[in-house]
């Protein structure tokens, strides 16, 4: 399975090595095998989410890498591993489908294969580096805490430790990590000149400047960072159950 995911996505090794060891805490996966028992395709059904909104915490599922190699494609084999990671992750009990599709020509692909006809948005921004306030880096544990603090009260997505600590390996392995400033919150990574923002919160401070001053301390000339919007902006999860106006998520993995 790593090896599938070498040949068809550009990741990190370091990356490779917690999801893999993580993988049992966060989730599972569906093969397909060719007529010789080769592995052909694979995808994962993440469920280390929550949605906690008004008091009800339904559990969600996250379909996740869809991979199919290359003498295998066109052959409905895709669709059939987005369908059967979808239904694993409502055999754990799920009660949510969701996924990112890695490009925009993707989204009615996934609609049509797993009914992900609901949508969250979100708005970009771009800033320049501008040093002002200090930052310390956070381990997956007192992220979560500062995160859930901050977040009380507002229809947001829930990570389990697993899947958080799966989320600050992404980013240390690109150079970023997970964050504490004297304005808030945040999860980043470079990539090249740019520190790509996972997720930004401040508790009153305006998350451009907070964005600025990391992208200066962690050595890079801007931030890019998104908030979420009602309409407007671009897509972004997709799911097959309606969820609150302005839901926080922000971390996903894709």
């Amino acid at each position: 399975m790593r090896a599938l995911w070498r040949r068809v996505f550009d990741e990190s090794e370091a990356f490779l090595d917690g999801f893999f060891t993580l993988l049992p805490d966060i989730g599972g996966a569906v093969v397909a095998l060719g007529e010789t028992g080769e592995l052909v395709g694979a995808a994962y059904a993440l469920t280390g989410y929550e949605l906690l909104s008004g008091g009800i915490k339904p559990q969600i599922g996250y379909v996740y890498a869809v991979a199919v190699d290359g003498p295998a494609r066109g052959r409905g084999t895709g669709a059939a591993l987005a369908k059967a990671a979808a239904a694993l992750c409502r055999e754990r009990e799920s009660a949510i489908v969701t996924t990112l599709p890695a490009e925009e020509g993707l989204y009615p692909w996934y609609e049509k294969q797993i009914g992900t006809d609901q949508l969250l948005r979100r708005e970009t921004r771009r800033v320049e580096a501008k040093k002002s306030v200090d930052i310390m880096k956070l381990s997956a544990t007192e992220y979560m805490l500062w995160r859930e603090n901050m977040l009380r009260g507002a229809p947001h997505v829930h990570l389990s430790y697993p899947m958080l600590e799966t989320q600050r390996l992404l980013c240390e392995s690109y150079g970023g990590g997970l964050y504490a400033s004297s304005d808030g919150i945040f999860a980043a990574y470079r990539d090249g000149a740019s520190l790509i923002v996972r997720e930004i919160l401040c508790a009153q401070g305006d998350p451009a400047d907070t964005a600025a001053s990391a992208a200066a301390r962690l050595g890079c000339g801007e931030a890019l960072f998104s908030l979420p919007c009602e309409s407007g902006g671009a897509r972004y999860v997709v799911s097959d159950t309606a969820l609150p106006a302005r839901t926080v998520w922000n971390l996903t993995l894709d």
